[in-house]
């Protein structure tokens, strides 16, 4: 019983907060084009096909909160203005599903991204990008699984009609974005890399009540602005350093993640290489500052190959509840035609 009760309130501030809040990937750069359009055709390779499956609330909830997403993306060299450089072109597509069983509450996502990325510089060691994308966000519940007050029969059940208005089931909207990435490497063990991105710029309804005239019928989907970046230090011992961070801003909600990666690899650099990481989240939450999850990470690279599992441990139940929110995360990437060249993005 009280995981009902808890499955009830955690969905709906999830439903509300699914207006203002996107889904956070924890390893956020397999699915790049998600993270920052221009981050798209960023990968050493032509063609990059990757998965991400995320599932919150196991062990707290009867229905968790599950959220998978499929993205490829191709790349294409060519010299303009300059024989000596080339530059990039970069062309992606991701699906995204974000889903609630209890309610059948879905949310499908899919976009198309476009970036371009300008050498600067004779030796093709630092490039200036920018990304768009566009696409179609859709959403969908099931309205035979929701209960309301005013239905309770004062003793066991819901059995009692409702006089609540209506809400539409399935509706669709566009959605766009942009981005810009920088990345520069000073020497041949170090590279350093920064973007921005602002999505969803087009003010979109995202209301279920969007065709009520009773109640208020629109909440606009709130912008969000991501700024992230990274520096890589690879040794003469087959140790790659990664220090990182994560800013996102949308609405009210603030996110900000600290954490490194290290790549351990093999004597043939990237036949075999095993991959740990940690992250720290602080969010805001209840108008205060906290530290929200600490995020391990552990991934698996053979030849074209990448797999990756990452946990997050929340900390916040430990104020809140005594239920054990905790997130695992699992990804796997697929690099074909793999090359030596200079501009690549973080791999997790």
């Amino acid at each position: 019983m009280i995981k009902k009760i808890f499955s009830v309130v955690v969905f709906v501030f999830y439903l509300f907060a699914a207006q203002g809040q996107d889904i956070i990937f924890s390893q956020a750069y397999v699915s790049g084009s998600y993270l920052n359009p221009a981050l798209t055709g960023l990968f050493n390779g032509f063609v990059r096909v990757s998965t991400q499956y995320r599932e919150q609330g196991r062990g707290a909830l009867d229905h968790t909160l599950k959220t998978y997403v499929v993205s490829a993306d191709i790349k294409y060299h060519f010299k303009m203005f300059n024989k000596f450089s080339e530059d990039v072109l970069g062309v992606g597509l991701y699906y995204l599903n974000d889903r609630v069983e209890v309610y059948d509450f879905n949310t499908n996502i899919i976009q198309l991204s476009l970036s371009y990325h300008k050498a600067l510089g004779f030796r093709s060691n630092q490039y200036l990008g920018i990304g768009f994308q566009g696409g179609v966000v859709q959403k969908n519940i099931n309205r035979e699984y929701l209960t309301f007050e005013d239905q309770f029969n004062q003793v066991d059940d819901y059995s009692y009609s409702t006089a609540e208005p209506l809400i539409a089931n399935n509706f669709a909207f566009g959605d766009f974005s942009l981005g810009i990435y920088y990345t520069v490497s000073p020497t041949v063990s170090t590279k350093v890399e920064g973007g921005l991105a602002i999505q969803h710029f087009a003010g979109s309804n995202v209301s279920f009540y969007r065709n009520s005239k009773e109640i208020e019928n629109e909440s606009i989907l709130k912008t969000k602005y991501t700024v992230h970046g990274s520096f890589t230090y690879k040794t003469k011992k087959f140790i790659t350093y990664q220090p990182r961070f994560r800013f996102i801003k949308q609405g009210v909600f603030m996110d900000l993640e600290l954490g490194s990666n290290v790549k351990i690899s093999s004597f043939n650099w990237d036949l075999i290489a095993l991959h740990f990481g940690l992250g720290a989240h602080l969010i805001n939450d209840l108008d205060s500052y906290t530290l929200g999850t600490v995020v391990p990470f552990f991934g698996l690279q053979y030849k074209n190959f990448m797999l990756g599992f990452s946990y997050d441990v929340s900390l916040t139940h430990l104020i809140y509840t005594h239920s054990n929110f905790n997130t695992f995360e699992f990804s796997a990437r697929y690099l074909g035609e793999q090359t030596n060249e200079g501009l690549v993005c973080p791999e997790f």
